[in-house]
């Protein structure tokens, strides 16, 4: 990395700043998708088609939760057996269980039904460059509307606020069956669900958004909701179990079936905990860039990385950075940029481009 080039990019205190979501000194990672190529021909996006073709909601993934479900309907039925009364009627927590799958699949936001309206029409059509401007936001979704073929579209985005402030003036989309479309925002590959809106909307002012700070905020945010989904899943199943099974040794087995799925769910998400100390390194941070040469990677059916990157900084020092979760979306900006930016050069760090949604914790280690 020239000197020439460091100092081109960056202000004059040395520190790259997230400046309430304007980004004035970090070149952009992730390029704009090229025309007429077709979308899952780059292998970031091939990778999130993937991802999302496993997992479709957030939290959670859909394949884990139907697998818990179908764990506890049959968990139920062996305790019915041992309670002698294998020939009876479906208790309550089949019920319960069929109501919460249900729910989980048809509620707002679902995206069980958007791989097939959508999702794969990335593998036969390229990007569109389309004008757009936000209109509303919230926490979970925004109405933004588009020029599309030269007539404006509202749409519903299922994004959060962190990619939701890269929409200046143009988002990348792919339109799928009936009303329903793929959202990609500048300085990402993330993929958002969107349907079309047709109800009328009244534009209201968006406020300035730290993007850094804000992205570390929902990546701590999503592992916390992994948590609160787990409790609440077992403490209705355990509430529940009480009260169809009175037997003291069924609630016995029932509390250990809890307490193994819950220890199976810490295990499973051990490597996504580190998420939570994110805000707290990023709101301390003085970033320094470094240029980074990415080790093999292979994406995990959560959509994590465990990554290892050998960052080389200006003054030639050398360090090794473990990532244990990064995601799919910041490890193709590393490929793709041959840079990386660190909030330290020991110990536990943050790490990705400051004003950018591309976060994720780090460990440095010796080179």
């Amino acid at each position: 990395m020239s000197s020439g080039t460091w100092s081109a990019r960056r202000d004059e205190t040395r520190v790259a700043d997230d400046h309430a979501g304007v980004r004035t000194d970090v070149e952009p990672p992730v390029a704009a998708p090229p025309a007429g190529v077709i979308a899952v021909r780059d292998r970031t996006t091939s990778v999130l088609v993937r991802v999302w073709d496993q997992q479709y909601r957030p939290g959670i993934g859909h394949r884990a939760m139907s697998g818990f479900l179908l764990l506890v309907v049959a968990f139920s039925a062996v305790v019915q057996i041992l309670a002698g009364d294998p020939g009876g009627s479906p208790s309550r927590i089949h019920l319960v269980t069929v109501v919460a799958f249900l729910l989980g699949n048809l509620l707002p936001g679902s995206r069980v039904f958007w791989r097939p309206l959508a999702l794969r029409r990335l593998g036969t059509e390229p990007w569109r460059a389309v004008p757009a401007r936000v209109l509303r936001a919230g926490r979970r979704s925004a109405v933004v509307e588009v020029t599309d073929d030269g007539d404006p579209v509202r749409y519903t985005v299922w994004i959060d606020p962190a990619h939701l402030a890269m929409v200046t003036d143009t988002v990348y989309l792919v339109r799928g069956k009936r009303d329903r479309a793929v959202v990609r925002v500048p300085g990402s590959r993330e993929l958002f669900p969107a349907k079309v809106s047709r109800r009328p909307v009244t534009t209201v002012e968006i406020p300035a958004v730290p993007v850094t700070q804000r992205w570390a905020e929902e990546l701590r945010d999503r592992i916390r909701r992994v948590y609160a989904q787990a409790a609440v899943a077992l403490g209705a199943v355990l509430v529940i179990a009480e009260i169809t099974t009175p037997s003291l040794v069924t609630a016995l087995i029932w509390l250990g079936f809890t307490l193994v799925v819950g220890l199976a769910v810490a295990t499973t998400t051990r490597h996504r905990a580190l998420d939570l100390q994110l805000p707290a390194l990023v709101d301390s941070a003085e970033w320094l860039p470094a240029e980074a040469e990415l080790g093999p990677w292979l994406a995990q059916h959560d959509g994590t990385v465990p990554a290892t990157a050998t960052l080389t900084f200006d003054d030639g020092t050398v360090r090794v950075v473990v990532l244990p979760a990064a995601s799919v979306d910041l490890i193709g900006a590393i490929a793709d940029s041959a840079e990386l930016w660190i909030t330290g050069t020991e110990g536990r760090v943050a790490v990705g481009f400051p004003g950018y949604p591309l976060l994720a914790v780090g460990e440095v280690v010796s080179a």
